[in-house]
């Protein structure tokens, strides 16, 4: 139990050294929006939102994400920090640990186009190499109405290299996510099939990156089955979810994790 404790806490500790600057009194808080993620005594996520309460960082083990939008408020650019540095600071609000890794060196970043309904149409991703930013891959989406019936990735090149297919229920959320690389020709290396509750998804205010499944679903996923195709094997794995929820119908437990809202 004391090695499993000092694993996360040196997973928490994860971005370049940076100094803890005062809290920015603009930040919204909601008792619908979910602010940390907690492992016993240890905070293993946090989330902070902007003053119209869209989500504006995001800090879990070895990631830290910054947010930013247009006038209209539309996400325009995700930045990230990656770091395997054991030994530096990681902002979760209201845990002892708090310190603020925003002058974290950036290692990446997605930047976001739209159409005339202001649905995501092509997300780029560029990594840092040598102090330049460098295009590695950019997402299409095809839709039928607002919901994304496919994504579809591709190298810098243009070359398709995967895509996804999803199914959705009723409610939105996505019951089947095929994907397919192209491994000299399409083939199907994954699919997942999901059911739901009837709660409320607090992850949903990641829905504007671009990526159907949790972040996008309206309600919470209680069983996931997952098969994975290699040649001629088949691996086929189920995974059960467990939630506790408050009186507003969000998890407050999740897997033995505790969810925090509001400030």
């Amino acid at each position: 139990m004391k090695n499993q404790a000092l694993l996360i806490i040196s997973l928490l500790l994860c971005f370049t050294t940076c100094k803890k600057d005062s809290i920015d009194e603009n930040l919204c808080y909601s008792n619908t929006l979910i602010s940390q993620v907690n492992s016993g005594d240890l905070a293993v996520r946090g989330l902070t939102y902007n003053s119209n309460c869209l989500i504006y960082e995001s800090t879990e083990p070895f990631v830290y994400k910054r947010f930013s939008y247009d006038g209209q408020n539309t996400l325009s650019k995700v930045e990230e920090a990656f770091s395997f540095n054991a030994f530096s600071c990681v902002m979760i609000p209201g845990a002892s640990l708090e310190s603020d890794p925003r002058k974290a060196k950036i290692s990446a970043y997605s930047e976001f186009e739209y159409d005339n309904s202001a649905r995501l149409t092509k997300k780029s991703v560029y990594f840092f190499n040598s102090g330049h930013a460098k295009l590695v891959s950019y997402q299409t989406y095809e839709y039928l109405d607002d919901k994304i019936l496919k994504s579809n990735t591709f190298n810098p090149q243009g070359q398709l290299t995967e895509y996804h297919d999803y199914k959705y229920d009723d409610r939105g959320n996505v019951t089947k996510d095929d994907q397919f690389q192209n491994n000299s020709g399409l083939k199907l290396v994954n699919s997942v099939t999901y059911e739901f509750d009837n709660k409320n998804n607090p992850y949903m205010v990641f829905a504007s990156e671009g990526n159907p499944g949790i972040y996008t679903n309206k309600n919470n996923i209680i069983k996931e089955t997952s098969v994975s195709y290699n040649g001629t094997a088949v691996y086929r794995n189920e995974k059960l979810i467990v939630y506790e929820y408050n009186s507003l119908d969000y998890p407050v437990k999740i897997n033995g994790l505790d969810c925090i809202y509001g400030k």
